[in-house]
């Protein structure tokens, strides 16, 4: 009998134990205050999310950061109702994982009159499996900063400014490995209703897998290079590319269509196209240049 009793309280325990882990699987987890991702205690239920779950950032308005190489997670929401950001800072690896119940995608303002902040700082990465979304909600606004020495890795699509109006700022690297661009639309072909206005700045890259001719950027939404900034995508875009400048989408300096941009295949970096702003000369060489020019006509007038 005593051994009938221990044998059900097993079989019980069992249950319970099954029907827990059941509970947890496909989570979201939230973040109850400014701190360290790697830091248990400050996510909902003492557990750091994992692949099964969703990591929101999503209490107001607080910071989380990443200092360390995480646990991978199944998605992230960042702006969940309430504002949030996601700070990943030096030595700071982030990753999303499909491989449980989730998808692998990363939001930056998901829904609600909020604004989702993520920024990727010198020394950090984060490393999308899937989507790259911005501005998720008509009312949402997303902030994406991939600052100088950072790096994010995108294996799918970049919808940014989906629904709502999005930022995003590249400093480092933006490095998209699959999928498309869509600025202002989910399928790179039709308005989705929001939009995006991402500047390249000086030193910074935006490595594209793909974009669609004249549809990727959708009216309202564009792309700025600054300084030594460059936009990079395989094969021979020249045409699309120089379409999105004649459209006043795609500017150099903040000076719109394609006068100070330079467009090129295969010369500044081989095999791919690769769009940067035209070398300007320094105010010392263009007071130079002014003056011989000063000085041609002058002599050309003293010999006639």
């Amino acid at each position: 009998m005593k051994l009938k009793m221990m044998m059900v309280c097993a079989v019980l325990g069992s249950l319970l134990s099954a029907t827990m882990v059941q509970r947890s699987d496909a989570a979201d987890i939230r973040y109850i205050s400014n701190g360290d991702w790697a830091t248990a205690s400050g996510w909902q239920g003492g557990v750091i999310p994992g692949v099964n779950d969703t990591a929101r950032m999503n209490w107001g308005g607080a910071t989380v950061t990443a200092t360390s190489t995480v646990p991978n997670v199944g998605r992230i929401q960042i702006g969940v109702d309430e504002s949030g950001t996601l700070e990943i800072n030096s030595g700071g690896v982030v990753t999303t994982d499909s491989s449980g119940s989730q998808n692998g995608n990363v939001f930056a303002g998901n829904n609600g009159a909020v604004t989702g902040t993520l920024r990727v700082n010198n020394g950090g990465t984060l490393n999308v499996e899937n989507i790259l979304w911005a501005a998720n909600d008509a009312a949402a606004t997303g902030v994406i900063e991939i600052n100088s020495g950072g790096t994010a890795n995108v294996g799918n699509h970049l919808w940014l400014g989906s629904l709502g109006s999005a930022t995003i700022s590249i400093g480092g690297v933006l490095n998209q490995t699959g999928g498309i661009l869509g600025l202002g639309t989910t399928n790179a072909s039709t308005p989705s209703g929001g939009t995006a206005v991402v500047n390249i700045l000086d030193g910074g890259l935006l490595a594209l897998n793909n974009i669609a001719p004249g549809t990727s950027i959708q009216a309202g939404s564009s792309i700025n290079l600054l300084g030594t900034g460059q936009l990079t995508v395989p094969g021979d875009l020249v045409g699309t590319l120089t379409g999105y400048a004649e459209a006043n989408q795609l500017s150099g300096n903040g000076v719109a269509g394609v006068s100070n941009l330079l467009i090129d295949f295969n010369t500044t970096n081989p095999g791919f196209t690769t769009v940067s702003v035209t070398a300007i000369p320094e105010p010392g060489s263009a007071a130079l240049l002014l003056g011989l020019g000063v000085s041609g006509i002058c002599a050309r007038r003293r010999k006639s």
